[in-house]
């Protein structure tokens, strides 16, 4: 694209639990994003399994501008039993797909598995002046957090927020986090850590979860850390926020790295 693209974070999360194993657009199907008036570039889709999962499909399809249905992918859904150190089924797709405007991207599962769809999407225009302004203006977003109180749950429970995006009153498009590090402050046992995404909604949606295991301090040994680096960055909308939880009462410091980002006026 040109050096004037203009970038508008467009994300957007689902809630999948009605099963539906048609392959032909008919049935539940849940709406994700639509194409922007000149499209939407959907960088990658976050699949997270907030219950044990049984084998299945999570079906995702395309519905044009006359409203036909068309079938895109299907990503198998492996069997896994969840528990304080087993995590649920998740994976990324990176699919790197331009949507039209007024498309529709939708989703849907084959099994009754309550499934949390997080899609990361790139909504692009251009200025319309006859002088070019093309600077994009960069804010170093730095976010310290902390979580100790133990949470087994995949739906809610105790949360503490770990990074903001900036805000859309300010002029912020959205939000590059490049990294994400989770390190004890004390000695730790088998659980695990959760990573949980909210939109301008109330509610928060798991995303990941990483798996901890024993680590004793000492002169010699250091505490339990875990960096997750972002291919290319997550790109979250203005004012969205991360959260994170543990599975056991221990003290985790969580740092994250990002950018807010807008452009010249």
């Amino acid at each position: 694209m040109a050096e004037e693209t203009q970038y508008t974070a467009n994300g957007a999360i689902g809630l999948l639990s009605t099963a539906n194993s048609n392959l032909d657009g008919s049935g539940t199907l849940v709406s994700l994003v639509t194409g922007a008036s000149n499209g939407t570039l959907i960088k990658n889709i976050y699949i997270k399994l907030r219950v044990t999962s049984s084998q299945g499909m999570i079906r995702f399809f395309i519905t044009d501008n006359s409203g036909t249905t068309q079938l895109l992918t299907e990503i198998p859904v492996i069997p896994r039993t969840q528990a304080s150190i087993n995590k649920t089924f998740e994976t990324t797709i990176p699919l790197n797909f331009c949507l039209q405007s007024g498309y529709v991207l939708k989703a849907s599962t084959e099994v009754a598995n309550s499934t949390v769809v997080f899609v990361e999407a790139l909504d692009w225009a251009y200025y319309g002046a006859a002088v070019r302004q093309d600077t994009t203006l960069y804010t170093a977003n730095n976010y310290l957090g902390q979580i100790s109180t133990a949470n087994n749950s995949l739906t809610a429970g105790v949360l503490g927020q770990v990074y903001a995006a900036g805000a859309a009153a300010s002029g912020f498009l959205g939000s590059s986090i490049s990294s994400l590090t989770f390190k004890s402050s004390v000695n730790v046992t088998p659980g695990m850590v959760r990573l949980w995404i909210k939109n301008t909604g109330a509610v928060k949606y798991i995303l990941k979860e990483y798996e901890v295991n024993t680590v004793t301090k000492s002169n010699t040994d250091d505490t339990y850390e875990t960096t997750v680096v972002f291919d290319n960055d997550l790109d979250i909308p203005a004012d969205w926020s991360l959260w994170a939880s543990t599975e056991n009462a221990e003290n985790f410091n969580v740092f994250v790295e990002g950018n807010d980002w807008k452009y010249e006026a």
